[in-house]
């Protein structure tokens, strides 16, 4: 049975996004992570791009990141609606929960293959 998000709180504090998942685990993803993981094609092309100033004008800082709300999107995904104008990343479930930094999921990924 695929994963899937069985409440999505935006406003989980300390900028973040919380998602309680049917396995009964819970995910806390920083705004920040999240909107530089976006998978739509514009965000996709700038991960391989040098990164650029968000502002031409660095030393008074960019403008505080934050979730302004979701959708889902069918049973398989959530669209993210950030403050910055960005709305076009879907979020597949299946790539949410790969994106989850707690210990336990990111331990399989720090596993290397014998040999």
């Amino acid at each position: 049975m695929p994963l899937i998000p069985t409440k999505i709180k935006i406003a989980a504090g300390n900028d973040s996004m919380a998602v309680e998942w049917s396995d009964g685990h819970k995910s806390v993803y920083l705004y920040s992570e999240l909107r530089d993981q976006c998978p739509c094609a514009m965000c996709t092309d700038k991960h391989a791009s040098p990164a650029k100033p968000e502002t031409p004008f660095p030393m008074f800082g960019a403008k505080r990141l934050k979730l302004e709300k979701a959708e889902l999107v069918g049973r398989y995904a959530v669209q993210l609606f950030w403050n910055d104008g960005h709305s076009s990343g879907i979020y597949a479930f299946e790539y949410l929960r790969e994106l989850c930094p707690c210990d336990a999921c990111a331990a399989p990924a720090r596993i290397e293959p014998a040999g």
